[in-house]
């Protein structure tokens, strides 16, 4: 499979242009697993939650983005991050389907669950250095240096200060122990900021766009 960085300008164009359409998927999912609202039926310690901005939807729309997105031609260190952002993102599905059910798990099951949400921050960042590099090979430095802003701000916002919260919460899961943190009206103030690295991928994937056309002339 021919390389990006060694295509025609023409060419490399259709292919950062069929980026496009799957990192808007993946915009979108994210702004639906942000602002999420819920509903619940419980009988005793089971029950059935009904997502009205449905978590199911966002994380099938982020794999079908990741999936499209891990197939397009760019180099061999992109095709190995983009792997392991697909196996994530279709776990992510997997464990967005198990969340509508609500009944006791095993407590080896949340321990399960702190590391994949270790493992899904890890591939927020690496599937944004992943697009930045795919505009590096590209020749779309304007492009890759938006996606260098996009991956400081899914680092600094949400692997910094989630990324110790789920390590906390394996070592008390090990420990018999429960750690809860609650901040209560403080998350209408989360949630914007939560939004912000998603909107600069937004941003990212626009810059994306237009620095195609510009290689063939096309504005």
């Amino acid at each position: 499979m021919q390389a990006i960085s060694d295509m025609s300008p023409a060419m490399r164009e259709h292919t950062v242009k069929k980026a496009v359409a799957p990192l808007q998927l993946i915009f979108w999912g994210g702004l639906l697993l942000i602002f999420d609202f819920n509903l619940f039926w419980l009988e005793g310690a089971s029950g059935f939650k009904l997502d009205l901005l449905n978590d199911v939807l966002a994380t099938i729309l982020i794999a079908v983005g990741v999936s499209r997105l891990s197939a397009l031609p760019v180099h061999d260190g992109y095709a190995s991050m983009m792997r392991f952002v697909k196996v994530v993102s279709v776990l992510g599905v997997l464990d967005a389907f198990r969340d509508q059910f609500i009944r006791p798990w095993p407590l080896i099951f949340y321990l399960g669950l702190s590391v994949f949400g270790l493992f899904t921050l890890a591939a927020m960042v690496v599937f944004c250095i992943a697009m930045r590099r795919f505009c590096e090979n590209a020749n779309l430095p304007d492009a890759s240096r938006s996606w260098s802003t996009t991956t400081t701000l899914f680092v600094v916002i949400y692997l910094l200060p989630l990324g110790p919260l789920y390590v906390i919460t394996v070592l008390t899961t090990i420990a018999g122990t429960s750690f809860d943190l609650n901040i209560g009206a403080a998350m209408l103030l989360v949630i914007p900021i939560f939004a912000i690295p998603l909107i600069h991928l937004f941003i990212s994937t626009s810059r994306m766009k237009r620095a195609a056309e510009a290689v063939v002339g096309v504005y």
